[in-house]
């Protein structure tokens, strides 16, 4: 048995909802780790991975602070992922004219050609997971989930 379905397997029992509450979580460790598993050959870790796919998504770089935001950690320690992804080369960090304060994030070249074996492991692994969703059973999952976030946002 598979980690996970034995994780989930030793649940206590509950109602549906406390079981659809951490099955949200797991599955969500679960896909990450599977995506940083089969991304191991480049050397990205999933902080760094995931940053880099969070940025590819924004046309002209985000600030440090809303990236922080966007991958759910503390101000320093975004400070020191983008340093580590400057260092490497994957990204740069410029002073909008307008406000020397806000450094702006940006993928460099280098990072935009892996950004292409991101997107293809998360390609690879939704079509072997998702995609043997029927399409009703996905469109009822998104729509519990896009529910379930917007009940987050007003809470």
């Amino acid at each position: 048995m598979k980690p996970i379905a034995k994780f989930i397997e030793m649940q206590p029992p509950g109602t549906i909802q406390e079981k659809f509450g951490v099955a949200i979580g797991d599955v969500s460790r679960a896909w990450r780790d599977k995506v940083t598993q089969r991304l191991k050959p480049t050397g990205l870790s999933q902080s760094r991975w995931t940053a880099l796919l969070y940025l590819s998504r924004i046309d002209g770089g985000l600030a440090q602070s809303d990236l922080a935001r966007m991958l759910g950690i503390e101000a320093p320690t975004v400070t020191r992922l983008v340093k580590q992804l400057e260092d490497a080369g994957w990204v740069t960090r410029l002073a909008p004219p307008e406000d020397a304060r806000v450094k702006l994030v940006r993928l460099t070249p280098k990072a935009k050609r892996v950004v292409v074996r991101i997107n293809a492991a998360i390609s690879e692994l939704r079509a072997e997971t998702v995609g043997r969703l029927s399409d009703e059973q996905a469109q009822a999952g998104f729509d519990a989930l896009q529910l379930l976030q917007k009940l987050i946002d007003d809470a």
